[in-house]
């Protein structure tokens, strides 16, 4: 029953993100299912109208801007926390929302710092990444705020991997979903999707691209099924 229920939910999502799409460029969705990936990009004037201050610990020197998140998606990220200090875990915030242009920016850098090849793997291009949806934060915890594999050893990252789709969130990038996804293993990035979906696709342990094309499979909808995005602006 869920899964027919999500497979509704995308269809009528996706109708109206192509009906959307067809009146203006910049107009995205506001579903918590939008996916942005290396071939789903948002406009470079997109910021959600909903984006709020996390109310949880960050790690030092972490700007406000970077605090910021869907409303949903920070109340559920609080809910998260506070689970995981009851279980022992203290959690820190590294970063959330950043604009298209911040994203620009930190790809140049990375890419005049450590070349194209780390880049590719490590940094979305401006409009491709999912911090711009509002819907990411980057976490770690205190000793392991670098976004390094490191954190994947700590028991605050198995208690992640057991527990955040009971808030919505799932681990983005896996480290054995990287030919799908396209990006290394980050173990610190955390995606928002919803309880259910999020759960849905835990228990699939597929990638997001992967369960995306699996709930499609069969229906007319499967050629669309890059859906919840617009073509980043040039």
């Amino acid at each position: 029953m869920i899964r027919k229920n999500l497979v509704k939910c995308l269809a009528c999502v996706m109708i109206m993100i192509f009906v959307l799409g067809c009146q203006a460029s910049a107009e995205v969705s506001s579903s918590t299912l939008i996916l942005v990936n290396k071939e789903n990009a948002l406009p470079s004037n997109y910021t959600p109208d909903d984006l709020v201050t996390c109310d949880v610990p960050f790690a030092p020197g972490v700007i406000e801007s970077r605090k910021l998140m869907r409303r949903e998606a920070a109340e559920a990220l609080a809910a998260m926390f506070e689970a995981a200090s009851k279980d022992g875990f203290e959690l820190l915030g590294i970063s959330g929302f950043r604009s298209y242009q911040t994203q620009r920016e930190l790809y140049q850098a990375g890419l005049e710092r450590n070349g194209l090849e780390h880049v590719t793997m490590y940094v979305a291009q401006a409009g491709r990444s999912e911090h711009q949806t509002g819907l990411a934060m980057d976490l770690g915890i205190e000793g392991y705020t670098d976004l390094t594999e490191d954190f994947a050893e700590t028991d605050a990252y198995v208690w992640l991997t057991k527990h955040a789709h009971e808030y919505g969130f799932i681990i983005r990038y896996t480290k054995k979903g990287v030919r799908e996804t396209g990006y290394a293993f980050e173990p610190w990035h955390m995606r928002y999707l919803g309880v259910e979906t999020a759960t849905d696709v835990w228990k699939s342990g597929l990638t997001l691209e992967a369960w995306y094309r699996q709930q499609l499979k069969g229906t007319t909808l499967k050629a669309q099924y890059a859906f919840l995005s617009t073509q980043v602006d040039s």
